[in-house]
């Protein structure tokens, strides 16, 4: 089996739109807003796997986000203050969701394309279980990632080995972003999700024919 190295520079995103980072609004000590911004593409980064090939894709992308083990940390510790039920709703949205491992979070806020101001936010949380106790640990670590985002790397692995033909496109990432304020400070964040749509834009397109994840460093 084949395996080609693709290394791009100069590599962007263009968001679906541009995110609006409101005001954060609510308790002086503890707001919260969330953009849930959809599908965004990755520029700069147009590739082409051969037939029966596997394809290996790195770049620094021109933006800050959260790391992949950032967001684990977050999701780990957002899971682990869920009852059983809700932890398999949380598995079974991920199954049909475009946000792969950012599901947690479009789950507690209603899906893509939704938006919520602090009060939102927190009612939502309480709505599955949350205490106060448990959303204040959750912003805080929330808020420590976000004030540490920096440029992030991608390496991206596309399987194209099942398939007697080449695959060319484009990289669609989900992407969540918004503010966080806390005692401890107040940051902007962005998170995006560690698995793209290969191909053409979803989904329309429905992406090139091919299986592929993201780590970001």
């Amino acid at each position: 089996m084949d395996t080609i190295e693709i290394i791009k520079t100069g590599v962007g995103f263009n968001d679906p739109f541009e995110p609006i980072i409101s005001d954060l609004k609510g308790e002086a000590k503890e707001s919260y807003s969330i953009e849930v911004s959809g599908q965004g593409q990755l520029t700069g980064l147009s590739y082409t796997i051969p037939a029966h090939t596997e394809g290996r894709i790195t770049a620094t992308l021109q933006i800050s986000a959260l790391s992949s083990q950032d967001v684990k940390d977050l999701n780990d510790l957002a899971i682990g203050m869920l009852n059983a039920s809700y932890k398999e709703e949380v598995k079974e949205y991920e199954k049909t969701s475009a946000s792969a491992n950012l599901s947690v979070w479009t789950w507690f806020f209603g899906g893509g394309g939704a938006s919520a101001s602090y009060e939102k936010t927190k009612n939502t949380m309480k709505s599955k279980g949350l205490t106060e106790g448990q959303i204040t640990t959750l912003m805080n670590a929330f808020l420590e990632k976000a004030k540490n985002m920096s440029s992030v790397k991608i390496d991206f692995y596309v399987n194209n080995s099942a398939n007697d033909y080449s695959v060319s496109g484009d990289l669609y990432l989900y992407t969540v972003s918004g503010s966080i304020s806390t005692e401890k400070g107040t940051s902007q964040y962005r998170m995006l999700a560690d698995q793209a749509s290969a191909g053409g834009p979803p989904p329309s397109g429905g992406g090139a024919p091919s299986s592929g994840t993201i780590k970001l460093n």
